[in-house]
């Protein structure tokens, strides 16, 4: 078996990280026949089939994804060793990639990410909006920014904040129904559930030291929670929403807080980067970024 260079390595998860030869060679600004000669030739030296193409697609074999392990490992060195001298240079730049959920993309960063755009114009920012789990590393993020616990020892979490979460539902929707003055009443109302977080047909609402579940029927389930504010805010049911995303609403009088004295636990959130990744002055300024954004917008609620 031949050597081959960390560039035909990167070539490779260039490949398998743009989904086509096409796309990549587009990416790279190279032919795209130069592109499939380079993975050709791996192959040929390797003594083993990488990927598996067709005229429509193309599909990693098992050691395709044996070897694309160790090619994103050398690109995390190889982006680490040019930080060790972006750092000394004190240069801020490059790709970020960026996940978050929709919700809090829209309600927190939309709002101001523009000033870190303006602020770092050297950095080229892939912000992925998306209401599931991601593998951080697998997917090749810098950054992700999630509600809950760390899950993965690969990671490290930082804290921005807690999200505290309410009954909401519309002054319109509330005018039609009995006062509401026990949390036992909520199971009689159209419950809208968001069906990503919550699986069961339940809910525990807390208030100081008590502590009531809830058994309901919900008329819908929605896996983002901009639909089902809107769900709510056009007088469908009634929902248990992140108070962060309703204080402009219940200023305008298009939302109501239900039970202000119940609520569901509060849940942290954190900036999860795998290890050393704040080492590199793109990841780092980005954290910084957010840690003062999340703080102030967490912590008016």
């Amino acid at each position: 078996m031949q050597k081959h260079d960390v560039n035909t390595m990167l070539l490779f998860l260039a490949v398998v990280e743009a989904g086509s030869f096409t796309l990549a060679a587009e990416r790279l600004n190279m032919p795209k026949a130069n592109l499939s000669r380079k993975i050709s030739q791996l192959e040929a030296s390797l003594g083993i089939t990488l990927l598996e193409r067709t005229t429509r697609s193309q599909h990693l074999t098992e050691a395709g994804h044996t070897y694309l392990a160790h090619c994103k490992e050398i690109k995390s060195q190889v982006e680490l060793a040019n930080a060790a001298v972006a750092k000394a240079l004190d240069s801020v730049s490059g790709e970020l990639k960026v996940g978050v959920s929709v919700g809090m993309g829209h309600e927190i960063l939309k709002p101001v990410l523009s000033e870190f755009m303006h602020e770092y114009p050297q950095i080229s920012l892939s912000l992925n909006l998306l209401n599931r789990r991601v593998d951080v590393i697998e997917e090749g993020f810098d950054l992700v920014i999630r509600i809950g616990e760390l899950e993965d020892s690969r990671l490290v979490a930082k804290r921005l904040g807690k999200v505290t979460r309410h009954l909401y539902a519309s002054p319109n929707y509330l005018e039609k129904r009995s006062s509401i003055t026990k949390p036992e009443a909520i199971s009689q109302l159209d419950v809208l559930l968001m069906s990503s977080i919550q699986k069961a047909e339940s809910m525990t609402l807390k208030n100081g030291d008590l502590a009531c579940e809830i058994a309901f029927q919900p008329r819908m389930r929605v896996d983002d929670y901009l639909v089902l504010k809107q769900m709510v805010i056009e007088g469908i049911g009634i929902a248990i929403l992140p108070d962060y995303m309703c204080q402009q609403a219940l200023q305008q009088g298009a939302l109501t807080s239900v039970l202000a004295d119940w609520q569901l636990p509060e849940v942290d959130v954190y900036a999860l980067y795998p290890k050393n990744r704040l080492n590199i002055p793109k990841v780092r300024a980005f954290v910084s970024f957010i840690q003062t954004i999340f703080t102030e917008r967490l912590g008016m609620i």
